[in-house]
């Protein structure tokens, strides 16, 4: 009962925010609007953001991280479903910090950057230190290509974007990774 309760007000949640913004809509509204008490809403969660984070959490397990040589894939689909939900991802993103939506995104980005980053890793001997280093600097690059697509309004060009980040991934990867071998070597 417990888990349905929940998925009820996220669907109410979600249902809400294609209308308004999340800082406008209030607990009693979305009470009101899923047929429960206040006390239910709290026995489940502490407020509206930990709703929306609870949905997130749901959306980045079904999603997964798919393997290296599929994170084009998964990037696309997770950029098309942000799209195709573009009021209520705006409706969201407005009302939070830039730097906690940044943190979410990064905390999904971050496996699947590593995965990647650690396939090309395998052609180089490079330490852990420096893999985690490569994937960080694109982790925080693909965020920072997203968020900036977001604060646009979600424009359907961020496609061209991501092709263009695909193509400085295989490019540079490659060529740093070797350069940090080289530079370990030579220490």
């Amino acid at each position: 009962m417990a888990k349905s309760t929940k998925n009820e007000i996220v669907g109410a949640l979600r249902e809400l925010l294609q209308a308004k913004r999340l800082d406008d809509i209030t607990v009693t509204e979305l009470v009101e609007r899923c047929g429960i008490s206040r006390q239910a809403f709290y026995y489940h969660f502490s407020d509206l953001y930990s709703v929306v984070d609870y949905a997130i959490q749901q959306l980045l397990d079904e999603l997964g991280v798919a393997g290296p040589e599929d994170w084009r894939s998964s990037l696309e689909q997770v950029l098309t479903l942000l799209r195709g939900n573009r009021t209520l991802v705006l409706n969201v993103y407005r009302a939070y910090e830039r730097s906690y939506v940044e943190h979410d995104l990064r905390r999904w980005c971050a496996p699947l950057v590593e995965a990647r980053t650690r396939l090309a890793a395998q052609r180089h001997g490079v330490t852990e230190d420096q893999i985690s280093f490569m994937s960080e600097l694109l982790t925080q690059a693909l965020a920072s290509i997203v968020l900036s697509w977001v604060e646009r309004g979600m424009p359907s060009s961020v496609i061209e974007r991501l092709d263009d980040f695909d193509i400085l991934v295989e490019g540079c990867l490659d060529y740093t990774l070797e350069r940090l071998a080289q530079k370990k070597k030579g220490q």
